[in-house]
């Protein structure tokens, strides 16, 4: 559902979206009738295409209920139908947001839009924004830090250096699984006195932090209720210099509050 909620986006940025599954023609018709997909759904009834890509769950044996199904996946394909980028995930409950993927895809997103939360120091301006306002189990979204260095300012990349870098840590409820955050490319910045090089941000840049929602019954539960709502907190960390000073390394507390989307079976 979420796909159709999102198909216009998805059309305006010039693409074109196609689900292949391995259910029958006949509940996929049931299915798009009944929730109005617009979009074409294909069925794949015996899992033969999803046999030729190699994308067969192999968690699942024959015989059981779910055999047949593949690793839940994105393929992104040029107008030649060459694939440019895959975004797959591991257990088939879970899947990548339409919003996260083309974040990741390099699509700007308005942070101001979404339930974001500026941030102001004497050393940078940041806005920090979930690519999602409503969630579900099983997704994976992204955590988004849109930061802009204050003129004469440079913030740390990763490299080998001993200064603070900047990032995000995420202090979510346990069922909500943190990944690796996503860097821009950085600058080197030679620090003459010393004769010193060190990666380092000094163009605004971004931050993406991608999180997974697990999926549970008891999770499914939580999503369901009334007003329900579901709040991850961080912590935005960095160390900033100039030309001549390097800064106390900083904390900046930051929170997002989601609405749960109901999963639809």
């Amino acid at each position: 559902m979420e796909l159709q909620s999102r198909y216009a986006d998805i059309t305006a940025q010039g693409l074109g979206l196609a689900v292949i599954t391995y259910d029958t023609v006949d509940t996929l018709k049931g299915f798009s009738d009944t929730r109005g997909i617009e979009f074409p759904v294909l069925s794949d009834e015996g899992s033969a295409i999803i046999k030729a890509y190699d994308l067969l769950n192999r968690e699942q044996a024959p015989g059981v209920r779910f055999y047949g199904i593949p690793y839940p996946g994105t393929f992104i394909l040029d107008p030649e139908g060459r694939v440019t980028e895959r975004f797959f995930e591991q257990a088939y409950q879970e899947r990548f947001t339409v919003s996260s993927i083309m974040v990741a895809l390099g699509e700007a997103a308005d942070g101001t839009d979404r339930n974001a939360t500026r941030l102001t120091t004497d050393h940078l301006e940041a806005l920090a924004y979930p690519t999602d306002r409503t969630v579900a189990p099983g997704n994976r979204f992204s955590l988004v830090v849109d930061v802009t260095p204050k003129a004469g300012m440079h913030v740390y990349a990763p490299g080998a250096h001993s200064y603070q870098v900047i990032s995000l840590r995420v202090e979510a409820p346990e069922f909500v699984r943190a990944h690796e955050v996503t860097y821009p490319a950085a600058e080197i910045y030679h620090f003459e006195p010393l004769d010193e090089r060190v990666e380092v941000f000094v163009q605004p840049f971004q931050l993406v932090q991608e999180v997974t929602i697990s999926m549970t019954r008891e999770i499914a539960g939580m999503a369901a209720e009334p007003d329900a709502r579901l709040t991850i907190d961080g912590v935005l960390e960095y160390q900033a210099c100039d030309d001549a000073i390097c800064y106390t390394p900083v904390e900046l507390p930051v929170s997002w509050t989601l609405e749960w989307r109901p999963l639809v079976r």
